[in-house]
């Protein structure tokens, strides 16, 4: 399987496979933060750059894609779940509303850089999606705005995956150097974040 994954002359089809399950991954990760989404990203980075930079580019835009209809997913769910159950739940874990009102404050006057901001620093994204369903962001602005945000995230970890990639040429250890990156990097800016809030 990892070989037919590998050539891009050999077995098309499992290659479009793993870049639905890359799909995937990213779309649930996204909403339900049980799956590292960014090592999975790097990961397939890495495999596609064996592959082809053609491959490698599908995975970009795999990723970006995955990463813009979870978060406009989540977004729809907090502005139209204001009173429900799980609305709320993710509105209490954005924070109080005097964190949400700054946050609308800062996405009213630089809502591209916020939402690249939120998407690159882990734990930072459900906020700023709640202030924006909170403050009355409009939802078409959102939808334009999110794109770039999304490429951007989708390139760092691709980025990522091409730095675990140079690791080796062997295939699984550039994958497996590839997802510690994507880790680090997560668990890096998280602490940052941690110790800049206290």
């Amino acid at each position: 399987m990892l070989t037919d994954l590998l050539d891009p002359a050999a077995h098309a089809d499992h290659w479009l496979w793993a870049l639905v399950l890359l799909l995937a991954a990213v779309v649930v990760g996204a909403l339900l933060p049980v799956l590292p989404t960014g090592a999975v990203v790097s990961a397939m980075a890495a495999l596609g750059h064996h592959r082809s930079w053609l491959s490698l580019g599908e995975v970009v835009v795999v990723g970006a894609v995955a990463a813009y209809a979870a978060d406009v997913v989540l977004y729809a769910l907090l502005l139209r779940g204001a009173h429900t159950g799980p609305g709320r739940r993710l509105r209490r874990r954005a924070g109080d509303h005097g964190h949400l009102e700054e946050l609308g404050e800062r996405l009213a006057r630089h809502d591209v850089g916020t939402l690249v901001t939120s998407r690159l620093l882990p734990g930072a994204r459900v906020p700023v999606l709640a202030a924006a369903a909170t403050t009355g962001y409009p939802a078409v602005r959102f939808a334009v705005a999110d794109v770039v945000p999304a490429l951007c995230w989708a390139v760092t970890y691709a980025a990522l995956g091409l730095a675990g990639r140079g690791v080796s040429d062997r295939p699984w250890v550039g994958v497996a150097a590839a997802v510690a990156f994507g880790l680090a990097a997560s668990g890096l800016t998280s602490l940052v974040r941690r110790l800049r809030a206290r």
